[in-house]
């Protein structure tokens, strides 16, 4: 496919398919594809049928990018790139030479264009993402890609005409209208993000009498602990705010009568809905 085709192919490629599954376009070149194991830092383990060409294994630029959190464009007709904040992999049509942060490396062989799906060499795509090829099956083709890393920074949620967005490099909440654009910030000093060791998700509760919770959920895989932000909100002023950390098991905020639960590191405060009053402050 000629260069000037590229902008147009490449809106083809997240509508087929995140990372191509296994069997799809398997009647156009089915003696072109071996399966791909990835293993994700994060804990993620996919199958997929990649394309082997010349006795190269290659990966989908695109796609196996955005699986790693990272955002793609172009810059022109021939330059193809992967981003996100410090991480960034240059590729060139008709070159081995591409750019890793910064650095030039040599991929081995030129990128190649097939199926609406931009390939380039496994064996150069894993290390940049921060993985390594780490077993070929010499009689099936099949590769194992071990270690990849998940460079997703930011995390978003909506409600009622609002945006909710935390950024791991500041980790506070940004609220912004989608009325007016008119933006606010909130302190929460979540550190340390990192979506390879844990999960952070956002979770919105309308209560009886209208007042919004919203419910930051930061948890470690490896401990089964988690810290639990909460805010509540009237009428889209801030009237209450907690956090909790190192909780081991899952809390309940609306009670059977009314009333809402807030935990923090010292008490729990009973909030009357509606008002927002505290009730009753009742220690740990």
């Amino acid at each position: 496919m000629k260069i000037k085709k590229w902008k147009n192919a490449i809106a083809v490629i997240l509508m087929i398919s995140v990372l191509l599954p296994l069997g799809a376009q398997k009647s156009d070149a089915a003696s072109k594809y071996v399966e791909l194991e990835l293993q994700w830092e994060d804990g993620r383990i996919s199958h997929i049928e990649t394309l082997l060409k010349d006795g190269v294994t290659y990966a989908s630029f695109f796609s196996l990018g955005s699986s790693a959190g990272l955002l793609w464009k172009m810059e022109g007709d021939d330059v193809a790139v992967l981003t996100r904040d410090q991480k960034r992999i240059v590729v060139h049509m008709g070159s081995k030479i591409a750019e890793v942060d910064g650095r030039k490396v040599d991929m081995g062989r030129e990128p190649v264009w097939y199926i609406s799906h931009l390939y380039v060499p496994i064996q150069f795509l894993a290390p940049a993402l921060d993985g390594e090829v780490a077993n070929r099956d010499t009689k099936t083709g099949k590769v194992t890609v071990t270690g990849l890393h998940n460079y997703t920074d930011t995390f978003y949620g909506s409600m009622m005409g609002y945006s909710y967005v935390i950024r791991a490099a500041r980790g506070d909440l940004e609220i912004t209208s989608a009325y007016t654009g008119q933006k606010n910030s909130i302190p929460l000093g979540i550190k340390d993000i990192n979506v390879n060791t844990h999960d952070l998700t956002l979770h919105f509760k309308r209560t009886p009498e209208n007042l919004l919770i919203v419910i930051i959920e930061y948890s470690n895989r490896k401990t089964g602990e988690y810290d639990l932000y909460a805010l509540v909100f009237k009428n889209q002023g801030l009237i209450r705010q907690s956090v909790a950390h190192g909780l081991v098991e899952q809390h309940e905020w609306l009670k059977s009568d009314g009333t809402i639960q807030l935990i923090d590191d010292h008490n729990i405060r009973m909030i009357d809905d509606g008002s927002g009053n505290v009730l009753e402050v009742i220690a740990r």
